[in-house]
């Protein structure tokens, strides 16, 4: 295993996802400020009636590509046309059904316009992300993760446009459409000298069974993610969809951490999971106390900095949503450390396994917010949400301890809540001065304290102080 591949693919993706997300949570705290709790109601219940719908497009040979040009390259050009060929005609499909459920659904005229421009957006989108995945199977993070930096940019300069000129909510989701369409000449382009996509027919079916392990855990796994917003949009009022989102959405703009780490060592995990389990054991051990020491500190941050937090950002628009903040920014923490045991189902062919737990999470967090909304209204939701992240949790944990390996996880976490404590103290107690100063300095001490007490963290640390020391010189002498 080449470990400095594995690093700078991790630091690349690191570094582009976080510069990405940035952007992203830049421009939509914009965005959410600029439209008012109704108006952005809107906005969100078209995103999650598209985004559930054209999570169908993809049924798993892509990621399958990946796990299969990870162990044999020759595989990858039948691999990536076949996917490019169902890709394309179940995104029609998709779209053509997505416009004929869209008007018994009853939604506004203004809703069904930004479900017109989204469902044309993320059909180009799905196509890209075949591009990526193909990337990602050649270990060709940089190129994959520079491809999407270029896409959330030309969104946000469009949607910046939009705003300093006044125009609608519309008009926000043309800058989409746009985007994924410029980055899909662009990728056309790169991959011709690259790749010969080959379309074998014959493979096709046997291909699709084989994916479909992926295909329905990523249908689901996405699923889980609108389905709360999609039922408000049902069951209450644009605005209160609004304060939900503005709430969840905050959250949601941290939850790319997990697969960001993940996507760089998956073609290492798949191989590991068929020659050294021991190895892949360790390795999901260590991935697990990474995402665990960004997860929970990150939800301790949200929770108890809620307040000046939400009226910062959206300008005190959005006061509503603070309780909303303090229920879900457990999600992150949760979220965190269940991806990287459910990686272990995904990475030693028990992918079905996982896709059924979050399968019946998706049904059981459809039966929660039915049973609990009319007791607590949006609130709800959200504790329908922590409720089914929990299930999770749980659920990968144990399918992996018993049926896969015993996995130590819970080794990995007492440096970790003893940092967290001393955060969560040092954050309550700056609460009242500028939340991004209360951050930093009770992130400074939780990451000083792990360093202090923890052996892994403490060579992490060593590692970059040394490179700045080296880096730092360099630049004297020049």
């Amino acid at each position: 295993m080449d470990f400095r591949l594995v690093a700078k693919n991790a630091s690349i993706l690191a570094i582009a996802g976080v510069l990405a997300k940035a952007v992203a949570a830049v421009v939509g705290i914009f965005v959410t400020r600029y439209l008012g709790p109704g108006a952005f109601g809107d906005y969100s219940t078209a995103y999650a009636f598209v985004g559930s719908f054209i999570l169908f497009t993809e049924l798993g040979i892509s990621q399958l590509m990946v796990q299969e040009g990870s162990r044999d390259e020759s595989v990858i050009p039948k691999y990536f046309g076949n996917t490019l060929l169902v890709k394309t005609l179940i995104a029609v499909l998709v779209y053509i059904l997505m416009l004929i459920f869209m008007y018994p659904a009853g939604y506004s005229q203004s809703v069904q316009n930004m479900i017109i421009i989204l469902g044309l957006a993320v059909g180009f989108n799905a196509l890209n992300q075949s591009a990526y995945n193909y990337y990602q199977t050649k270990e060709l993070m940089s190129i994959a993760a520079g491809y999407q930096f270029l896409t959330t940019l030309l969104i946000a300069l469009m949607t910046m446009v939009v705003i300093l000129t006044g125009s609608g909510v519309i008009a926000i989701t043309f800058t989409h459409l746009l985007s994924y369409i410029l980055t899909s000449i662009l990728l056309f382009f790169a991959l011709r000298g690259k790749i010969r996509p080959v379309i074998r027919m014959k493979e096709l079916p046997s291909m699709v069974v084989k994916g479909l392990p992926f295909g329905v855990q990523r249908i689901f796994y996405n699923i889980y993610f609108q389905l709360s917003i999609l039922m408000l949009s049902f069951m209450c009022t644009n605005v209160e969809v609004g304060i939900f989102s503005a709430a969840y959405k905050l959250v949601l703009m941290l939850a790319f951490l997990p697969s960001l780490l993940t996507s760089a060592v998956y073609p290492v995990l798949y191989q590991l999971g068929v020659t050294d389990k021991d190895m892949h054991r360790n390795t999901v051990e260590k991935v697990f106390k990474m995402l665990a020491s960004v997860g929970i500190p990150g939800s301790i941050l949200m929770c108890v900095l809620a307040k000046p937090f939400t009226i910062w950002l959206y300008d005190g628009k959005f006061n509503e949503s603070i309780p909303i903040l303090m229920i879900v920014s457990w999600f992150l923490a949760l979220e965190c450390m269940s991806f990287a045991i459910g990686d272990v189902l995904t990475t030693t062919d028990r992918q079905w396994l996982r896709s059924g737990i979050q399968g019946f999470g998706v049904l059981a967090l459809y039966l929660l917010i039915k049973f609990l909304y009319p007791l607590y209204g949006i609130y709800g939701a959200a504790y329908a949400l922590m409720i089914v992240e929990a299930y999770i949790f749980i659920g990968y944990y144990s399918i992996v301890h018993f049926r896969v390996y015993k996995i130590r996880i819970w080794r990995q976490l007492p440096a970790i809540t003893g940092a967290a404590v001393v955060l969560a103290f040092t954050a309550f107690f700056l609460r009242n001065i500028h939340p991004l100063v209360a951050s930093a300095v009770a992130g400074t001490l939780y990451l000083a304290v792990l360093v202090v007490i923890d052996e892994d963290f403490r060579k992490i640390g060593g590692y970059i102080w040394k490179r700045g020391l080296a880096f730092a010189g360099m630049n004297r002498r020049q």
